[in-house]
């Protein structure tokens, strides 16, 4: 059988990128996992390994079971954007591959953050998409969101999430997270906001696959 299909979406703070991701999987009939999904799973399967002694089988039957339950944020479950600070641990990262990996095993995929477009660098039906805009635009994003109370703060919190995901993406890769070679669609979320996004992702979707 081949590989399905699977979409990854790297985003700074403000650019609207989850939200993107989830509409996109909407409009595809696809299944959406953003970074918390993929957290959660990943952090109840390492706490279910280190009382599994090494039992692989066990481990991978409780994968099963947390994406069966959380349902990989199906697209027809409603969306409320939240504020995505970063939360970085190389070791949970792996876990979370893992759980990356798994998804597009079992079904068509949009996969937001946590470095997909590196851990799955090589799948061969892979759309790995980057979603930004200039500082200015997010800080302002951020608060019309009503995500952060001004744009001092929205400015703050853009600075240390771009610092933050840089030396994320570094850590586990060796990579430059603002390189447009590592994507296949580089989009600026400020030239027709998230809705010209979704429409240039779901075409390039339905072009290759």
């Amino acid at each position: 059988m081949s590989q399905n299909p699977v979409i990854t979406i790297s985003r700074s703070l403000g650019s609207g990128g989850t939200e993107a991701g989830f509409l996109a999987a909407r409009r595809l009939g696809w299944h959406f996992c953003d970074r918390r999904i993929l957290r959660l799973t990943a952090e109840a399967m390492g706490s279910s390994i280190s009382g599994l002694a090494g039992q692989e089988e066990r481990h991978s039957g409780f994968l099963d079971h947390m994406l069966n339950v959380m349902g990989f944020g199906s697209p027809e479950a409603p969306y409320t954007p939240l504020l995505d600070l970063p939360m970085y641990s190389k070791d949970l990262y792996h876990l979370e591959r893992e759980v990356m990996l798994r998804m597009v095993a079992h079904a068509p995929s949009v996969i937001v953050g946590r470095g997909g477009f590196f851990a799955l660098r090589h799948l061969p039906r892979a759309l790995h998409v980057s979603l930004d805009a200039d500082p200015d635009f997010r800080a302002r994003s951020l608060v019309e969101r009503g995500k952060l109370p001004d744009l001092e703060a929205a400015r703050k919190a853009v600075e240390s999430s771009d610092r933050e995901r840089a030396a994320f993406i570094r850590a586990i890769s060796g990579l430059d997270w603002h390189d447009p070679r590592h994507f296949h669609l580089v989009l600026d979320v400020s030239q027709g906001g998230i809705a010209a996004c979704v429409e240039r992702i779901v075409a390039e979707a339905e072009r290759q696959f």
